[in-house]
């Protein structure tokens, strides 16, 4: 008879274990893979600079860009010679922006593989242009420096979607580690000639006063998921993306805005679909968030003052 009952617990735990193992299984497959094919989010990034001349010669020569357009004091740069990314613009009355305000922690250029990323790394070892990093986030591998007046730049190159891990929340489990330079360099191109046409704006890192207005006004306002959340920073992202905005309050809370005339991030646009603009202005306003509505956009403010134009596409 014991060994009877014993026989029945041990065939009971086994199909204890079996659907558990079947609920955790089935709870990890719930999370969708982001799809490369998933619509641009981010258009083009705005900045204040301090010599339009200098700064130009910078984004041509050490990162690739070419010009679409110039003016006396305003240069829009593009990858494909159609689609601006990138705007320059010079002014006789900005300021330098002061230490620490909120603004730009960097703007990411996206690349489209890893070879792209390593004719990029034994490019700026040609030009001898100092680097600030190097990391492996477990989705993507980046290199990170500045530009001559102090604008934070990351370019990265994706790992393929399905490799991304999830947290135990379902967020993106990021990190920085090393990256394989060697590998990176075998992957590489040596023939450089500027950034690929299919380059764009991956992703946006901003700092930030506060977190806590700041996730009411991305993810309630704006309709943006929650990938990456801690005491001191904020990952979102639309359509399963590891993130196409981050914020940060790394250089303290209660941080002020910059004044309005400051070099450094302007403005950078969001794309959205039409639908998707018609329900972030109905969000916006149920809570309370200002913003000027234009024929196909609006222009509002983060809670950290970071100016964005969401465009209808």
């Amino acid at each position: 008879m014991k060994n009877k009952r014993l026989i029945i617990i041990g065939i009971v735990l086994i199909i204890v274990f079996i659907l558990l193992f079947m609920l955790f299984k089935k709870n990890v497959s719930t999370y969708e893979v982001y799809n490369t094919d998933s619509p641009t989010r981010i258009g083009e990034v705005h900045l204040v600079v301090s010599d339009i001349d200098n700064l130009t010669e910078f984004y041509q020569q050490v990162i690739g860009f070419d010009i679409l357009t110039k003016e006396p004091k305003r240069v829009t740069l593009t990858a494909d010679e159609s689609t601006p990314l990138l705007i320059l613009e010079e002014k006789e009355d900005s300021v330098e922006r002061p230490f620490p305000t909120t603004g730009l922690y960097h703007f990411a250029i996206l690349m489209p593989d890893h070879a792209s990323l390593g004719n990029m790394m034994l490019h700026l070892a040609q030009t001898e242009y100092p680097m600030q990093g190097a990391a492996n986030h477990q989705y993507s591998d980046a290199l990170y420096l500045a530009d001559p007046d102090g604008n934070g730049i990351e370019i990265y190159v994706d790992l393929p979607p399905d490799t991304w891990e999830r947290d135990k929340n379902g967020g993106y489990a990021g990190g920085s580690y090393p990256i394989d330079f060697e590998k990176l360099a075998n992957e590489a191109n040596p023939n450089w000639s500027g950034l690929p046409e299919n380059t764009r704006i991956g992703h946006m890192h901003l700092q930030a006063t506060e977190l806590v207005m700041t996730e009411k006004f991305y993810v309630d306002g704006l309709g943006f998921d929650i990938t990456s959340k801690d005491n001191g920073s904020l990952f979102l992202s639309k359509d399963n993306y590891h993130h196409h905005v981050a914020l940060n309050t790394w250089s303290g809370t209660g941080i002020p805005a910059p004044p309005d005339n400051s070099k450094g991030l302007k403005n950078f646009t969001l794309l959205f679909s039409k639908e998707e603009l018609e329900e972030a202005k109905a969000r916006l306003t149920d809570l309370d968030f200002q913003f000027e509505e234009k024929a196909n956009s609006i222009i509002v403010q983060d809670p950290s003052r970071n100016t964005i134009e969401i465009i209808s596409k």
